[in-house]
């Protein structure tokens, strides 16, 4: 008999978003900027931007490819520490050790060398990340078997996520500012290390039934997406996911662009959103359990097509308002469904893989977060060809702003979409089945 996660275990749990969090988000704000525009050796940019550009592109499939791959050979694992435990306890400080080893390049200008380290250094940074994060993600439906518990861990996640976000964006610059760029990194570093080792103290085994699966990857692959309520679910998901992305691809341009502020700014609307987003986690957390996560998803998706379009009129006056008030009460409101994003997909994805059981026989919920990590990441890949699009046949400059006035309107596009797909969400399928096994 698995025993009940306690809430010291839940918070456990959230603790290792935080440190994934804050170290990826230190690597996706900094190491541009310091293989390009200051760089961090020497005064010449470090390698090519065309180069940086598609060594990072590379990355991304290293990373889109792992998914699947970590996720079978984590659901597939039988050992004494179970079967997700392991890959978070080996992966976490080789993950940190690289993405230090990233902002160490090996000559002081543009060189081969310099492209060829960040290219072997970025495809063990996003294998590594995924071997940590793809056990993890899978340890929620493990840990928690009801529906309520799923919702509390993925809110405690959540917290912690943005907290992780927080930390990098405010205490790096402060960091750099005291005590230069690398002992921000070392700073940084340490402190993550410790936040993704933090989950690696619940003891697996007394809360998860950790019979490892015996699919291989093909036949995992196929039984996974002969599940009919998490297809319906992955492809409203990346419906939405198309026209989110256009928007995060677009902060900085929305506050330097259409509303004409200076760079600096950028963090005070981003901040607006994280902070709403962070105090409605309580009320994300509460309406999920009484309404159901399909109605609070649907509500979050409304919300975010109503409030996208109205990114077309950021820098104008609009209902007496001056274009930085406007600014800032859009991208509050915004903070809404955000908080949900961080929230509910989790708690879904968690439930749908018990169906598993039933196609199957077998519980391999790694594989589900897997399969939804490979198609997201390619989702995102193709949000960034369409915001470049209309970048470029619209313009992307103050002279000439209609490219990025249009983000909004077609993210919201997307958006709805996504919320007509997942009207066809069977969460009474999934629920009933979620209390059978949990005998309620």
């Amino acid at each position: 008999m698995v025993k009940k996660l306690s809430p010291w275990g839940k918070l456990a749990y959230g603790i290792g978003a935080g440190g994934f969090s804050l170290i990826d988000r230190i690597m996706i704000s900094f190491l541009l900027h310091y293989y390009l525009i200051k760089p961090i050796r020497g005064d010449q940019p470090l390698v090519a931007p065309m180069v940086f550009g598609v060594v990072m592109f590379l990355g991304r499939v290293v990373d889109a490819v792992a998914d699947p791959l970590i996720a079978r050979w984590s659901d597939n694992h039988g050992g004494r520490l179970g079967r997700r435990i392991p890959f978070m306890l080996y992966s976490g400080i080789f993950y940190v050790a690289v993405f230090i080893a990233l902002f160490y390049p090996p000559m002081a200008a543009e060189s081969p060398v310099n492209s060829i380290y960040l290219t072997l250094m970025l495809g063990l940074y996003f294998a590594l990340f995924t071997a940590y994060v793809c056990p993890y993600l899978a340890l929620l439906p493990e840990l928690a078997r009801s529906g309520k518990d799923r919702v509390d861990l993925a809110t405690w996640k959540a917290v912690f996520s943005i907290l992780g976000v927080a930390i990098a964006l405010v205490g790096g610059g402060i960091l750099i500012d005291s005590i230069g760029i690398y002992g921000m990194l070392w700073v940084m570093g340490g402190i993550g290390l410790v936040a993704l080792y933090i989950p690696v103290l619940i003891r697996e085994r007394d809360y998860a039934r950790s019979e490892p699966a015996t699919l291989g990857l093909r036949d995992a692959l196929k039984t996974t997406f002969r599940n009919r309520p998490f297809l319906i679910y992955l492809a409203g998901n990346v419906a939405f996911w198309l026209g989110f992305n256009i928007v995060t691809l677009n902060i900085a341009p929305y506050v330097t662009i259409l509303l004409g502020a200076d760079e600096g700014a950028v963090a005070i609307y981003f901040g607006l959103a994280m902070g709403v987003a962070l105090l409605s986690f309580p009320l994300v957390n509460i309406f999920s359990k009484r309404f159901g996560l399909k109605a609070v998803m649907l509500s979050s998706l409304i919300l975010f097509a109503i409030l996208l379009p109205g990114l077309y009129f950021l820098g104008q006056p609009l209902f007496g308002l001056s274009p930085e008030l406007y600014g800032y009460i859009l991208m509050a409101l915004m903070g809404l469904p955000v908080s949900v994003l961080f929230v509910v997909p989790d708690a879904i994805v968690a439930a749908v893989s018990d169906l598993e059981e039933r196609l199957s026989g077998q519980r391999r919920e790694a594989m589900y977060f897997g399969a939804q990590g490979f198609i997201l990441k390619l989702a995102l890949g193709l949000s960034t060809i369409i915001t470049t699009g209309l970048l470029q046949l619209f313009g992307g400059s103050a002279a000439r702003p209609l490219g990025v006035q249009l983000t909004g309107p077609v993210a919201a596009l997307f958006i709805v979409i996504g919320a007509l797909i997942f009207l066809r969400y069977p969460e009474r399928e999934v629920t009933s089945y979620e209390q059978k096994t949990i005998g309620v």
